[in-house]
């Protein structure tokens, strides 16, 4: 956050002019006005004026961009200059100059006026944010596209050919589709590659300053979804289409990634639903979201921003932390198929995302995100042909329990499961809610447990955090008589605990699970 409010503010209502004279630059571009050369300059000396100032402010606090923004818009008006058609032009300021002043106007705002105060942040994310990243807006609930298609370029250009070359051959035949290409400050040539694909459905951004804040690419989707990857992933022919067949299959899907594989495995799958896994967090690097939904801009960088190194692995804890606590299912279609090259993480942005996202969120996003295969190795999930209804005690963010799903999809051949989820741990509350059919948290197990599900029988019951009262022998009895026959209670404890004589039992790793004989 910058000290100097006055100077942060005179340099706000300069950015914003800018802003105007950027559309005034379109209007005379596009009635052919002879006045354009000259009122570039213009524009570029007010860049150059507040230049210096803005340069200052970054040195004060680190986070800012804007001086990168204004050294896009400075290039971009060059750029501008030595181009000859009246139609790159009008490009060019649409959907080039008019998003880096935008970019700019917040960046200033939030960086340097709200971040790291979490007060001003929240300020901005209930009452600014959605006003300056609006959703694509339609002609009377009709879209100018049916997909909007953003291109990240983080490779070479050999490697972006192949890219774009899976996704033309991955969209279904008749989807009215555009292509949002954004080139972060990776060099002339792609910038070049970029700008002969220029056309009426092809958007490019060429930031000669990297920034690493894909955030500008919300502002230009116009489409009723958005397919966001970056090009070191290569698409199955059929990732899009069966993508979009679980993402539309319902209204509480909030956005689905395909399966990542090695390259030698990227086969053209048919649709197939029981491969659709249900996840707590997705892979971002391919993600198809709805665009007037609030995943796809936080995964940019658009909504709820919190860390000053924009676009991160983090981007995609945001995007799914977000969506849980909105209501928002994720999935992973195990039937569309992509292939990423390996990329290693940065350490130091591991650290400080997990504290940014802690302070700003409230829970550690690196925590009990794998799923644990000595537990599935114990149980069985074959010949599941009834409804299959699965408990989770202190499940943390689920995984487990979407993994015992996942698993009674693929091998039963069936859709019937619930998930229900007691829990007494409050920061797990709002996630588990997102999964679960029912939900209760738990304050006292001696007072509450009778009064939850009561009818319910389980298949499996799953108690991942134990403490004493949870390993009571009464409260075990009253477990196992909720199991249905057949069905499986798998406890977390490598401890001695009571019914450990009891019959048929296994233990497998740090699991005691405990099995319900069927009376068949």
């Amino acid at each position: 956050m910058i000290k100097d409010k006055e100077m942060g503010n005179k340099l706000l209502e300069s950015i914003e002019t800018l802003n105007e004279a950027a559309y005034e630059l379109y209007t005379m571009v596009l009635n052919d006005s002879e006045r354009a050369a000259d009122f570039v300059k213009t524009m570029q000396a007010l860049l150059i004026g507040i230049k210096g100032n803005i340069t200052s402010l970054v040195v004060e606090e680190p986070a800012l961009k804007c001086n990168l923004l204004v050294d896009n818009a400075l290039d971009t008006l060059d750029r501008f200059g030595e181009t000859s058609t009246k139609k790159r032009k009008l490009g060019i300021i649409k959907n080039e100059l008019i998003p880096e002043i935008g970019e700019a106007y917040v960046d200033l705002l939030f960086w340097g006026g709200c971040f790291p105060d979490p007060d001003a942040m929240f300020e901005y994310y209930n009452n600014q944010m959605k006003e300056f990243y609006p959703a694509p807006e339609t002609d009377k609930g009709h879209y100018r596209y049916d997909l909007s298609v953003a291109v990240m370029a983080n490779t070479d250009v050999e490697q972006i050919e192949k890219c774009l070359e899976s996704v033309n051959a991955a969209i279904p035949e008749g989807l009215r589709c555009e292509y949002v290409l954004f080139n972060d400050g990776a060099g002339e040539k792609i910038e070049n590659y970029f700008d002969d694909l220029a056309d009426k459905n092809v958007k490019v951004i060429n930031y000669k300053h990297q920034t690493n804040a894909p955030s500008v690419i919300y502002q230009l989707v116009e489409g009723k979804y958005v397919l966001f990857l970056t090009t070191e992933n290569v698409l199955s022919k059929t990732a899009v289409s069966n993508m979009m067949k679980c993402l539309t299959s319902d209204k509480k899907i909030g956005a689905v990634c395909p399966s990542f594989v090695e390259e030698d495995k990227l086969d053209d799958a048919e649709s197939n639903e029981y491969l659709w896994h249900q996840k707590s967090e997705l892979n971002t690097d391919v993600v198809l979201a709805r665009s007037n939904e609030i995943l796809m801009p936080t995964m940019l960088g658009a909504y709820f921003p919190f860390m000053a190194k924009r676009y991160t692995e983090f981007s995609s804890k945001a995007m799914s932390l977000i969506g849980r606590r909105n209501g928002k299912l994720l999935y992973e279609a195990g039937d569309a198929l992509s292939y990423g090259v390996h990329k290693e993480k940065d350490e130091d942005i591991v650290l400080e995302g997990i504290k940014q996202f802690e302070r700003i969120m409230g829970i550690n996003p690196m925590l009990e995100q794998d799923v644990d295969q000595d537990l599935l190795s114990g149980l069985d999930f074959k010949n599941k042909e009834k409804r299959v209804d699965i408990l989770g005690i202190n499940s943390s963010f689920g995984i487990n329990l979407l993994a015992i799903q996942d698993r009674v999809r693929e091998e039963s051949k069936n859709l019937r499961t619930n998930i229900y989820s007691l829990n007494e741990v409050e920061a797990y509350e709002r996630d588990l809610e997102a999964i679960a059919k029912k939900g209760r948290f738990i304050s006292d197990w001696d007072k509450d447990f009778d009064k939850c599900f009561p009818n319910a029988r389980f298949d499996y019951i799953v108690m991942e955090k134990t403490n004493d009262k949870l390993l009571d022998l009464m409260l075990l009895l009253k477990l196992l008589e909720r199991l249905k026959d057949g069905g499986a209670m798998a406890i977390h404890t490598a401890e001695e605990m009571p019914l450990s004589d009891y019959e048929p039992r296994k233990v497998v790793g740090d699991w005691q699970i405990l099995y319900k004989q069927s009376d068949e």
